[in-house]
């Protein structure tokens, strides 16, 4: 379950594979794969392979679903249109972005992006998503340690 978990969180950014595969294909990147219908479809399809249990399935949808609010919160507002999600794709195609982002963008959106994955910038962005990620799963661990099952 966890591991279908986390493969759903992460299938939004296999449009990266059409930035390696096309020219010009860094425009795929923060496309329909990053809108709510095409994060729950791809959560969706993780949930198939991965053959849960209908009473399960959600969870892998949920887990694609918060990609989306995530990479929402990273960019550069006024910042080129790779940044923001086209989160309600394919109703609107305009892709939004937070006014107050929470993570700070580091040229992976940038043609060359594989170079750009290991600076230093680089190293901030990833520092900081993963302590939000540890306090956000403590926070969920200290929410649910605190009920009570009488």
């Amino acid at each position: 379950m966890a591991l279908a978990c986390a493969a759903a969180s992460i299938v939004p950014d296999l449009d990266m594979l059409l930035v390696i595969a096309l020219p010009g294909g860094i425009l795929w990147h923060h496309g329909p794969t990053h809108s709510l219908l095409g994060a729950a479809a791809g959560g969706l399809v993780v949930a198939w392979l991965a053959r849960l249990p209908r009473r399960e399935a959600w969870l892998p949808v949920v887990a694609g679903l918060m990609h989306v609010p995530l990479d929402y919160l990273t960019g550069e507002p006024g910042g080129p249109s790779q940044f923001g999600v086209p989160v309600f794709w394919p109703l609107v195609n305009e892709r939004m972005v937070s006014p107050w982002p929470w993570f700070i963008p580091f040229g992976i959106d940038r043609e060359g992006f594989l170079a750009h994955m290991f600076t230093p910038e680089a190293a901030r962005a990833y520092g900081r998503e993963i302590v939000t990620v540890i306090v956000g799963f403590a926070l969920a661990r200290y929410g649910r340690g605190s009920s009570t099952n009488s």
